[in-house]
């Protein structure tokens, strides 16, 4: 860690997102509760909804990680996956697939949009200009995976971004594999980054988890539709994360 950087890699991980209680513990407490006093109070706390505390530590130190504005947290990867695709698009929308995804989305994607009337097309190669070739008119989402899973395959985020913004799509990053430590898609310009937390955040091969963190405004969309499909994370979890 840098001295003197509250905002370095370390600190983040550490601090970000941390609630002291009443106590002065230096660990945010595993709050297991599934009901929460709400009268008075603007939010209503539920673990479906994605607002109880330990959800909320996990995401503040994810998107502080990838210099994002909020997020959520799922109960596995392919939860994270399925709930943004779903979120951000709808029946007659188009979505580009790069070539070599993670076999899990691939399934998902051969196997369940055709049944929700939601177009794809799944790129030959990598190349940026494969990528502006496949956008048509009810292209909706760009979605990629750099470095992908299991290959290894790279990607360039810049450039797909901006050919995002020039066509008015937005654009997607399976980041796993890379982690938040070693690339920061937001900077590069990508709208929503996604995770299997299953890997290398949760580092120890011990618990099932995801994490998607963008601006406020599609986390808002893909909330929407998560609250429906149920894929929430308990807090003993997110405490383990």
């Amino acid at each position: 860690m840098r001295k003197n950087d509250k905002d370095s890699k370390a600190t983040v991980c550490i601090h970000e997102g941390q609630q002291i209680a009443e106590y002065g513990g230096i660990n945010t407490p595993i709050y297991t509760s599934t009901s929460y006093a709400y009268l008075d109070t603007d939010d209503r706390l539920y673990p479906r909804y994605f607002n109880i505390p330990n959800q909320q530590a996990v995401i503040e130190k994810v998107a502080g990680l990838e210099g994002a504005e909020t997020g959520l947290v799922f109960s596995s990867g392919m939860a994270a996956i399925s709930s943004v695709i779903f979120g951000l698009v709808k029946k007659g929308d188009h979505c580009v697939f790069q070539k070599g995804l993670y076999g899990g989305t691939m399934h998902f994607i051969t196997d369940e949009l055709d049944k929700f009337g939601i177009e794809y097309t799944v790129t030959e190669n990598n190349n940026p200009e494969t990528f502006e070739k496949a956008i048509r008119k009810n292209t909706r989402v760009i979605y990629v995976e750099s470095p992908s899973n299991p290959l290894l395959l790279s990607t360039d985020l810049e450039r797909v971004s901006r050919i995002c913004r020039d066509q008015n799509c937005i654009s997607v990053i399976d980041n796993t594999f890379a982690s938040p430590i070693n690339q920061n898609p937001v900077k590069l310009g990508i709208d929503i980054v996604l995770h299997s937390a299953t890997k290398y955040l949760g580092g120890h091969s011990d618990i099932c988890a995801g994490v998607v963190v963008g601006n406020s405004t599609l986390i808002d969309s893909i909330r929407n539709n998560a609250l429906s499909m149920g894929g929430s994370l308990n807090a003993l979890m997110c405490s383990l994360l």
